[in-house]
């Protein structure tokens, strides 16, 4: 092994974890390929794109079962599946996604970052199925948040980590209001999603993976029909990150006390 490859995983990765690792690397990439594959293969007979959200499902299943992470659930029956929402989500794991997929088990679309598409394979299927933007272009922002509009409007819905990137520390991050706006330009309701525990089990800038439980809060749909266009996207912004921040301080003062 390279010198300083060796020092890097001897600093970052746990020795316990190490197995762990390849294991889910490997898993990755196999399945990655071989799902991304199918997909692709599915696009002209799957209008709607159902096929990627089968993928997904199972492959997020895999990763999660060879990495000895569990998720748990708590509140999805207040949403009405047979209508869209743009769900909203804190966002400190690369496990988030998997968590998601698997925890809320509906069809949806996520707003994702459009380097991913430049993946070979899993890029052209993810940028095929979901929506991408470049956050540092406004004028692309605005074309990807449009798209999400019309798919909403074709009764998809669409997932959105309103941070726009993974804490580094596990606290929240400001919101971009991005989110908000479709909602309000789609006229459809705002479900706030609170994930617990995946920060701990891979926090940014890390390789060390550890077993553990993802929580996945769904509150109460946000009707958006009062709210107005910037500034009623700002106040629907606010409102959404108080309810993640309460969820999450009950969540750090629940554990603390059952130390």
């Amino acid at each position: 092994m390279n010198v300083h490859v060796e020092a890097y995983t001897k600093r970052y990765i746990s020795r316990g974890n190490r197995v762990r690792l390849i294991l889910t690397a490997i898993t990755a990439v196999v399945l990655t390929v071989l799902f991304s594959t199918l997909y692709l293969l599915t696009i002209p007979f799957d209008k709607r794109n159902k096929a990627f959200s089968f993928f997904a499902y199972h492959w997020s299943k895999a990763i999660l079962g060879v990495t000895g992470i569990r998720v748990k659930v708590a509140g999805l029956e207040k949403i009405d599946i047979s209508k869209p929402h743009v769900f909203v989500s804190n966002h400190a794991s690369l496990f988030d996604i998997t968590a998601i997929v698997v925890g809320v088990n509906r069809y949806v679309r996520f707003v994702a970052k459009k380097e991913i598409a430049r993946v070979p394979i899993f890029g052209w299927a993810v940028s095929h199925a979901h929506i991408m933007i470049d956050r540092k272009n406004a004028a692309d922002s605005l074309r990807s948040l449009q798209k999400a509009a019309r798919q909403i409007a074709q009764g998809d819905s669409v997932i959105v980590f309103a941070e726009g990137t993974r804490t580094r520390n596990g606290s929240l991050l400001p919101f971009k209001r991005g989110a908000f706006a479709l909602a309000i330009e789609a006229g459809v309701p705002v479900v706030p999603l609170t994930i617990l525990g995946s920060f701990n089990i891979m926090k940014k800038g890390s390789l060390n993976i550890k077993k553990g439980i993802i929580t996945i809060l769904v509150d109460e749909p946000i009707d958006v029909s009062d709210y107005r266009a910037k500034q009623g996207a700002i106040e629907l912004m606010n409102r959404v990150r108080t309810i993640i921040e309460r969820n999450y301080v009950r969540s750090t003062t629940s554990n603390e006390r059952n130390r």
